[in-house]
């Protein structure tokens, strides 16, 4: 019985880190380069967010681990309303009409939050490999974190350490 322990104890900290979300650390930060339309025909620009930090946060409506997070995100968003910070949705659906039906259920039952950006991303352009995919921008619109897979708490610690 004894033994049991210890080994639990030894494979619990073995596979930690395997259960927290995945964060890419990046050697430099980039500057963000999306490609995104929103859903009244209008260009997104990285401009656009240009002095505020950001969280762009990558989804599909057929991912349901990304329709959960989105509460979320938009409970956050309100939490900073005063703050220079926006959240950009960027939707990778396949088909827009997927995206766009599922916005207008959105717009029935919630009101729309200031500093909420909703865009799709372009056709053709690479879609992340794994969903969601959340990066945190700075105010000089410089990718400084990237989460896969849930919504990561240190993302909103991020947000937090970069304001001004």
């Amino acid at each position: 019985m004894n033994i049991l322990i210890p080994s639990l104890i030894a494979l619990l900290a073995c596979c930690a880190p395997a259960l927290a979300p995945a964060q890419t650390a990046q050697t430099a930060p980039t500057l963000l380069n999306l490609n995104a339309t929103g859903s009244n025909g209008e260009k997104f620009s990285p401009d656009r967010i240009r002095g505020k930090v950001a969280i762009v946060f990558y989804w599909s409506t057929s991912c349901a681990v990304c329709r959960d997070s989105l509460p979320e995100l938009r409970t956050n968003l309100n939490g900073w309303r005063d703050k220079p910070f926006a959240l950009v949705t960027v939707n990778v659906d396949k088909k827009a009409e997927d995206w766009l039906a599922y916005e207008k259920i959105q717009g029935k039952t919630q009101m729309p939050s200031k500093g909420l950006i909703a865009v799709r991303q372009d056709d053709g352009k690479a879609v992340p490999m794994k969903l969601p995919l959340t990066l945190l921008v700075d105010a000089k619109g410089k990718v400084v974190a990237r989460y896969e897979g849930r919504l990561a708490p240190e993302a909103w610690d991020g947000v937090a350490d970069l304001m001004p």
